[in-house]
């Protein structure tokens, strides 16, 4: 709540959290914590063109930017280093997972080895999926869902950002748009600079990403009772993905 008011002093677009006669955001309704937030125009898209992608770029270099004057701090509860207690609740339940389980176990251990031990980092959304961007008339009209905002690498975000909006779908197959990608750092970079090192860590921050939703849907898909009231998320999808990414090296592979 702090965050998307004080982002709102900035001129971020995103929704706004208002305070009660008691100066607080939060109150109860009917013994369950409720806010009230201002309305933000615009919906989000189905599918992303060029230019959307070069827009949130320049969004999200705008926030990174923005953010360095706002003095607030919260770990990340899905970064790398935090993701073995999760890893270790899902449960594979028989032997055709045995391979599945083998896999992101060694892909698990290789990421979190070749952690970047230093890059610029700040207060991050850490979850921008297509459906936290609103649009209206082709144009951003702001951002929701800083339910896991954080404090880790600019880069993440971007790699998060590549693993959420940069892959097209054909016949259940994703494939990595290269041009997606071109144009969401070209947006960014036109605002902030990215700078060599966090170039060179794009590949192993990407896969980091991918793991990270992959084992999060995967835990959904395999814990959900069925008759829950929610959506499970196919985790296949971010298996595919890290695979690209496993035969991905450097900078340069995801924008040529």
């Amino acid at each position: 709540m702090k965050l998307m008011d004080q982002l709102n002093d900035l001129k971020i677009r995103c929704p706004k959290p208002l305070k009660n006669r008691d100066g607080k955001y939060l109150f109860k309704i009917k013994n369950k914590v409720a806010c009230v937030v201002s309305f933000l125009d615009g919906k989000d898209k189905k599918n992303l063109n060029l230019k959307n992608c070069y827009d949130i770029g320049k969004t999200v270099a705008q926030m990174h930017s923005s953010s360095k004057k706002i003095r607030l701090f919260r770990k990340n509860s899905m970064n790398i280093k935090n993701l073995n207690p999760l890893l270790k609740s899902i449960k594979f339940k028989s032997k055709k997972f045995i391979n599945l389980e083998k896999f992101l176990k060694s892909n698990f251990r290789e990421i979190k080895n070749k952690w970047p031990k230093k890059l610029p980092n700040g207060i991050i959304h850490g979850d921008l999926f297509i459906d936290n961007i609103f649009f209206k008339k082709n144009k951003i009209s702001g951002i929701i869902d800083f339910y896991f905002a954080a404090n880790d690498y600019f880069m993440y975000e971007i790699a998060i950002c590549i693993n959420a909006l940069c892959f097209d779908k054909k016949n259940s197959q994703f494939k990595l748009n290269k041009t997606k990608v071109k144009n969401l750092i070209r947006g960014y970079e036109g605002i902030k600079k990215i700078s060599g090192i966090e170039k060179k860590s794009l590949n192993i921050l990407c896969r980091a990403a991918a793991i990270r939703y992959f084992l999060t849907r995967l835990y959904d898909y395999t814990n959900t009772p069925k008759t829950a009231l929610i959506k499970i998320k196919d985790p296949r999808e971010y298996y595919q993905k890290l695979i690209i990414h496993n035969n991905l090296k450097n900078y340069r592979d995801y924008l040529v």
